[in-house]
């Protein structure tokens, strides 16, 4: 989790992405989201390359599966996800020697500091934390505390923006003939400090990029702002002044990075959406009519927010993006939504949720949120997402996920 430091760090990085983004779009297509073989969560239909999708669910000790939905729990007590596990990043890789799921979340311990950690399955739905990896610790309790954990808060720099918590955004790789083995992680996060901001202590969130070979071992990519960041909040009265969080990419084109990301309105507390581009991954520019997706009309199901966009591309002509949802009359529990575009700007929202919070008594009934869409066979999509409860408001209680309804990629059903 270190930080690369000065011009040879930046240079460095600017080699893996020249020789990267002008094969960007078509290599990351086919790399991450290539549709997954088999329709059900069984798998019988499984043809070659594709994963077995089983029907067993790993959970922690903490977090038992009261329902099939929830594939990842919280951690042990003394972990660093010990009281939440969040913001799912998922990810399916197949080559011709084997296929393989890879899940980033947001971790959060026992005192509220937020870290990032690292799953992997073979099916996207047991799930074992750090994965196949060989860890060394140097002791038990190292071990507890940190297994999967591989991108902490900034504890080398006291200047950066990112020195009291980190949450994973997105992460894409992107294929590129210069490496040793061929691709690059990118890892698009958010940060803070102990700034007060508006009252709250660590408000003022940023975002920041890391990059990596394996997806575990991350080196930090200093950005433009004094901060490190990649680029700062708006300036005063804009609304993005308060902070920058839950920075998602997608690759539209060759030299058309889109980085979707949420913000909280100083003066009103409404959350919209924005959209910085930037051809090469480093240098960003906002988009000029301020957010691209706010709240919908009075009465409408998401007329209180927006939040946490997931924007995924279905053939050439149409972005879908995935978001939360708040209403006036529920603020405090979110629903997840779906709109469509036909350039990745000006949105068509649904009419009502893709997915509701869970019933009374499920491990979800307290909302669900931060949607991570994963393209599947015969046109059907699979949905990650964090789960929430009463009784652990500030962090997610674990990991869902939810398959779109054969003929309609609009609406989920949950995994039973």
């Amino acid at each position: 989790g270190h930080r690369g430091r000065g011009t040879d760090a930046r240079a460095h990085a600017r080699g893996w992405t020249m020789a990267s983004t002008a094969h960007a779009t078509s290599s990351w297509m086919t790399t991450t989201t290539r549709s997954v073989k088999g329709t059900s969560w069984s798998g019988a239909t499984r043809a070659r390359r594709g994963p077995r999708l089983g029907r067993g669910v790993k959970s922690s000790a903490s977090a038992s599966a009261s329902s099939a939905s929830l594939v990842f729990g919280t951690g042990s007590s003394d972990a660093f996800d010990a009281r939440g596990v969040s913001s799912p990043v998922v990810k399916y890789f197949a080559s011709d020697d084997e296929s393989r799921w890879m899940m980033w979340y947001t971790g959060a311990s026992a005192d509220d500091a937020t870290a990032i950690g690292l799953a992997t399955s073979v099916d996207g739905i047991e799930w074992q934390r750090g994965g196949s990896f060989t860890e060394t610790f140097r002791n038990d309790a190292e071990q507890s505390i940190s297994v999967g954990k591989v991108l902490w808060p900034n504890d080398e720099d006291w200047w950066t923006f990112d020195t009291a918590g980190v949450s994973v955004g997105d992460v894409q790789l992107i294929s590129s003939d210069s490496i040793s083995g061929g691709s690059v992680y990118w890892m698009f996060y958010h940060g803070n400090d102990r700034e007060v901001v508006d009252g709250i202590e660590g408000a003022r969130t940023r975002p920041g990029l890391c990059l990596s070979q394996d997806g575990r071992n991350w080196a930090r990519v200093e950005g433009d702002h004094h901060t490190g960041a990649l680029f700062d909040v708006g300036e005063a009265g804009a609304w993005d002044a308060r902070c920058i969080r839950d920075p998602k990419v997608l690759l539209a084109g060759p030299s058309d990075i889109r980085l979707y990301y949420t913000s909280i309105d100083p003066s009103t507390g409404v959350r919209s959406i924005g959209l910085a581009r930037t051809k090469d991954g480093f240098n960003y520019t906002k988009h000029a009519g301020g957010a691209v997706f706010g709240p919908g009309p009075a009465g409408a199901f998401d007329d209180a927010g927006v939040a946490s966009p997931c924007v995924v591309r279905l053939g050439r002509e149409e972005f879908i993006m995935f978001y939360e949802a708040y209403s006036s009359q529920n603020p405090d529990v979110a629903t997840i939504a779906v709109a469509t575009s036909k350039d990745g700007v000006k949105w068509t929202r649904a009419s009502g949720p893709a997915l509701a919070s869970g019933a009374p008594g499920a491990w979800d009934a307290g909302g669900v949120g931060k949607p991570y869409a994963v393209p599947m066979a015969g046109d059907r999509i699979r949905l990650y997402y964090e789960g929430r409860n009463a009784s652990n408001p500030l962090h997610g209680a674990g990991v869902g996920v939810a398959l779109s309804v054969e003929g309609d990629r609009f609406a989920f059903t949950r995994r039973e």
